[in-house]
């Protein structure tokens, strides 16, 4: 008799053992944490059952109900746990990270606490609190609450304890990532904030430039005698000087506003300004636009739309601005050949793609393209000019159409960067 109850116990154990590992998962999926101690109680409940559960997160010094389930208790039970000696329990439960277990409440002396508390322990007998605690840190305390004497055996204890020790590790977690959220919004902020700084200057000496520039090969250079080699060899040195400051300062603002949009991006602050749109225009638009930059280098770009595109609801300077950096980024690493911007026609979207023969984007490096600051190719040796945030921008301006954005590439023959928008629906 005594060995067919072992076996039973032990085939309950190795149940409940795979309920443990199957519910880890949903704890880890979830970073916020009063989602995490909802889950919690409704995880206790389902395999354990109770008649009231709350759930207790600690905030430093202070203690907060972060879910309460069962009959007649809610949120704003929260001033019934402010009873000093509650709070004194709840202390003396995380810091020994031992369970209290009381079979009998009326066997307590609970009345001599304060009434509010009093009322969420009337007619309960059993009471369980379980610490949650994970590498020595306290995150709080479950109190578990039963109608009947005895109702919490050292079984149902020690399975308790199981499941709330798996919150402890997505708790922190989920602290965690909190804290990358706000170190990441602190530096989204920063940068905003730097770059707004830098813009102002950055104009002034552009627009100064500009105009020394203009003053000086209109009027000066004029009054001088170029048939003196000295001369000669310093208006030469001049203009040569003048336009590097305007080229670098154009690269200048180029990069501070790729800050600015990533910054907006992230703080929510962008608006689409969606319309009808022609997308063989704005591809045709950027071609000429970008027509200078090949300059010196033996390379084309070419259009290839060989069928009549319907229009698409967009905003016409955000796809520009997507398929100017695309552009750019193919001529960036593309000494020679061509460069291919062809659009068509694929279920109920536009996908349109830009080819290049440039050399290509390593396997390591393509699921990191997109991301914010990343560059790819070596960056000790032939590290990119710009933020590497460019591409970045063109995800969130593609996403944010409903649309998706990839690469295909191989090394040494070229990149294929494509991207997709919703076709207008006629009813």
């Amino acid at each position: 008799m005594h060995i067919v109850i072992k076996m039973l116990m032990s085939k309950k154990s190795k149940e409940f053992d795979k309920k443990i590992i199957s519910n880890i998962d949903i704890f880890k999926s979830t970073t916020n944490i009063n989602d995490i101690f909802n889950k919690l109680l409704n995880n206790l409940y389902k395999n354990l059952a109770y008649d009231v559960a709350i759930s207790i997160f600690k905030d430093d010094t202070d203690f907060k109900i972060m879910a309460c389930h069962g009959d007649g208790v809610e949120l704003e039970t929260n001033s019934y746990i402010q009873d000093e000696k509650f709070i004194n329990l709840i202390n003396r439960v995380t810091k020994s990270g031992t369970m209290f277990y009381i079979h009998d409440l009326r066997k307590v002396d609970y009345t001599k606490y304060s009434t509010k508390l009093q009322l969420l322990l009337y007619h309960k007998r059993s009471l369980l609190m379980i610490p949650i605690i994970y590498k020595d840190e306290i995150y709080g305390t479950v109190i578990m609450l039963n109608y009947k004497k005895a109702a919490y055996n050292e079984i149902y204890r020690g399975n308790a304890y199981s499941i709330v020790s798996q919150v402890a590790v997505a708790i922190e977690n989920a602290k965690l990532f909190k804290k990358l959220k706000d170190i990441d919004k602190t530096k989204t902020d920063f940068l905003s904030t730097v770059s707004h700084e830098l813009r102002t200057p950055l104009t002034s000496i552009i627009g100064f430039t500009e105009m020394v520039k203009r003053k000086f090969e209109g009027s000066i250079v004029s009054e001088l005698d170029l048939s003196i080699e000295k001369n000669q060899s310093a208006v030469v040195k001049i203009k040569r000087n003048v336009n590097i400051i305007l080229s670098e300062g154009e690269r200048l603002s180029s990069l501070i506003n790729d800050l600015l949009d990533i910054s907006r991006m992230e703080a929510g602050k962008v608006l689409l300004n969606v319309r009808e749109t022609d997308i063989e225009e704005i591809i045709t638009q950027v071609i000429t636009l970008t027509n200078p930059i090949i300059r010196g280098k033996s390379l084309q770009v070419i259009q290839s739309i060989s069928e009549t595109l319907p229009k698409i609801m967009a905003d016409k300077d955000k796809l520009m601005q997507v398929i100017i950096n695309l552009i750019s980024n193919a001529i960036k690493f593309t000494e020679k050949g061509c460069i291919v911007c062809s659009a068509r026609v694929v279920a109920a979207n536009i996908i349109v793609s830009i080819s290049d023969t440039g050399v290509g984007v390593r396997e390591a490096d393509k699921k990191y393209i997109f991301e914010k600051f990343s560059q790819v190719g070596d960056t000790l040796t032939s590290k990119p000019r710009g933020t590497g945030l460019g591409l970045s921008i063109c995800k969130y301006i593609i996403e944010e159409h409903g649309g998706e954005i990839w690469v295909e590439s191989e090394i040494g023959k070229g990149t294929d960067f494509s991207f997709s928008i919703p076709i207008i629906k006629t009813n």
